[in-house]
């Protein structure tokens, strides 16, 4: 039994390895701009040299070679990274999929946005921190979004965090702002 499960240990950290190291500038182009987010998260702190940050407009891919390529976001979509925190957090404007760390990784929160200019409730459900400890929204362009976020840590408190975050060209894909009190 052990033996199979240093296998398949192998086989997975093997597969993500040879992955990472497949990608490379021409490939990343090919993607559509749900698989570059995508692809960008299976490489997560890696040590290949490949940084792959999301600016308003598009996904921007730099490699160890010094080749870069980026992928087109659509014009009404917008990408947000929001990292709630309640103890540290880090400045930052534009999302740095393989880089940027929130401080609560892989916990449940409920989220509500609700888009100001129309007063619709565009989520409202619980979501799950990734392993980065960042959520990741797709939403419309050119909008102001009322966030609120609920947590409710091990220690049996109850914290809320709220930002109004707007969408349009010059604004921040990187949320890290977000303290929960």
């Amino acid at each position: 039994m052990i033996k199979k499960h240093i296998l398949l240990a192998l086989i997975v950290a093997f597969s993500s390895q040879s992955y990472a190291t497949t990608i490379d500038s021409e490939s990343f182009k090919k993607l559509d701009y749900k698989s570059a987010v995508t692809t960008a998260h299976t490489l997560y702190k890696n040590n290949d040299g490949i940084m792959i940050k999301v600016l308003p407009n598009k996904i921007v891919a730099t490699f160890a070679d010094g080749k870069s390529s980026s992928v087109a976001i659509p014009k009404d979509q917008f990408f947000l990274s929001i990292a709630p925190y309640i103890n540290s957090s880090h400045p930052c404007t534009n999302h740095v999929l393989t880089g940027c760390t929130g401080e609560i990784k892989n916990q449940t929160m409920k989220v509500v946005m609700i888009d100001t200019d129309t007063g619709e409730t565009l989520i409202d459900k619980k979501m799950t921190t990734q392993s980065d400890g960042f959520i990741d929204f797709w939403v419309p362009k050119d909008s102001n979004l009322a966030f609120n976020i609920y947590y409710e840590p091990k220690d049996g408190s109850k914290r809320v965090a709220r930002e109004v975050l707007s969408t349009f060209n010059n604004d921040r894909t990187c949320i890290t702002t977000m303290k929960l009190i």
